[in-house]
């Protein structure tokens, strides 16, 4: 674990509002943050005072991110850099990470990356100490190749040393984390066998480098698959070896099965409603905008229905919350059951749902989607041995009919939907402009 405390962390960005919004968060947590309103004064502090890591905002008018990269960087000793980019800006991660940053974060709209980023700091500050740890144990190596031997038997992690890609050496940890029964059962075993085919192509990558180029490989996770061929999640890494007078490779690797578990779970928690598992809120609007530049760039209509649960408080308030949340499950069962798998179901809260019907042909096509949700839901629903029957209300904007942005669309079949409410014969309407109903009258 990492003390936060004595954890110093150096923030290059230009927008003085979200910087004192990430400070404040930070130092709650007990980290020591510094603020650089722009690349310039970021580097001049970095050469003032050391510190354990450094976020760089790539939008900088002064200096921009890349720029600061490949000066800290070129420094003969420096922290390791997140790179923080806005949505959209992937290559421009994928480029910082080739010229030398240890990770990147991506700023959301709802401010999301603000409860990632204690994750992220806490991988790159452990990956760091795992690179001193490294540093430390090969100039062990060469003070005492009998003292380097003895570390790395008793090394968590798991060393192999690779001659012409098969196993020559293995330390006690590897063996266990390779689920072998013995070191002699490994020897000569061709290391590849033992990774996952989906990694196979990255493994060989990381081996060519290491046995053409005589670079260090860094650490990158991977898929192991263990000799009981259960799969393990590992984090490798590698340098260039000499072995009885013949070039070899040493390999290190540690499980990060919890760790991956712990990331997947966070992930899940920012996207998903932990009660449905459908797309909560924020996932909603990332699909929406999504689809609404789609929409625009190929010209072509989708609908969005806003649905909300008819009898569900009385439901709620006479058989239970148990039973309510059971009886928002199977809403979902049906929801999910019954739209294409190209189309989004997500819970808004409450008994409040959105559907984004994809790719519609015409404004009708909605209507049956609508007839039919309508239909599956009117069905009875057992809940814990009560028959218990409730409705739904329908409001559907089109686009571009009824808007072409998503405040306007959503707001239109919110609309729509407490018209649906209050009508006494169809429980879907469609949005109608004020300026339609005041021609129609």
């Amino acid at each position: 674990m990492v003390d936060t405390k004595s954890v110093r962390i150096l923030y290059m960005e230009d927008d003085a509002g979200l910087a004192r919004i990430l400070q404040k968060t930070m130092q709650r947590l007990g980290y020591i943050i510094d603020l650089a309103g722009n690349g310039e004064e970021g580097l001049a502090m970095a050469e003032r005072r050391e510190y354990d890591t450094v976020l760089v905002d790539y939008n900088m008018p002064v200096c921009g991110g890349i720029d600061v990269l490949r000066i800290l960087t070129a420094r003969q000793k420096h922290p390791p850099v997140i790179m923080v980019t806005g949505n959209g800006n992937e290559k421009v991660a994928v480029e910082a990470l080739k010229l030398g940053a240890t990770d990147y974060i991506v700023k959301d709209v709802d401010m999301g990356y603000l409860e990632l980023l204690p994750l992220v700091i806490g991988q790159v500050l452990q990956k760091q100490h795992l690179i001193n740890e490294r540093e430390q144990m090969l100039a062990a190596m060469q003070e005492s190749e009998g003292r380097y031997r003895k570390l790395v038997e008793l090394s968590p992690d798991g060393i192999v040393i690779c001659a012409r890609g098969r196993f020559v050496f293995i330390n006690p940890a590897g063996v266990t984390l390779l689920g072998a029964p013995g070191p002699k059962e490994l020897l000569g075993m061709a290391m590849i066998d033992f990774v996952h085919p989906d990694y196979r192509d990255i493994f060989k990558a990381q081996m060519r480098q290491l046995e053409d180029n005589g670079y260090n490989v860094p650490w990158i996770e991977e898929r192991f698959i263990r000799f009981d061929m259960a799969d393990i999640d590992v984090e490798v890494s590698g340098v260039p070896f000499t072995f009885r007078g013949e070039a070899a490779v040493q390999i290190i690797f540690r499980d990060i099965t919890e760790r991956t578990l712990a990331k997947r779970r966070l992930e899940q928690m920012a996207h998903y409603d932990t009660l449905t598992s459908l797309p909560n809120r924020a996932l909603f609007f990332d699909r929406f905008t999504t689809m609404l530049e789609q929409a625009k760039r190929y010209g072509t209509a989708f609908a969005l229905l806003y649905l909300d649960l008819d009898s569900f408080k009385q439901v709620n308030d006479s058989l239970g919350h148990d039973v309510g949340d059971l009886l928002l499950k199977k809403v979902t069962e049906r929801l999910t059951g019954n739209l294409r798998k190209s189309d989004t179901v997500a819970r808004m809260g409450g008994d409040e749902f959105t559907v984004i019907l994809s790719r519609i042909n015409e404004r009708e096509d909605a209507a049956v989607v609508a007839r039919k949700i309508i239909y599956v839901l009117s069905m009875p629903f057992d809940l814990k041995g009560n028959q218990c029957s409730i409705g739904v209300s329908i409001g559907i904007s089109v686009f571009p009919d009824d808007g072409d942005d998503t405040e306007t669309l959503l707001k239109n079949a919110d609309t729509a939907m407490y018209s649906a409410k209050e009508s006494d014969r169809e429980k879907y309407q469609y949005y109608v402009s004020p300026e339609a109903v005041e021609q129609s009258t």
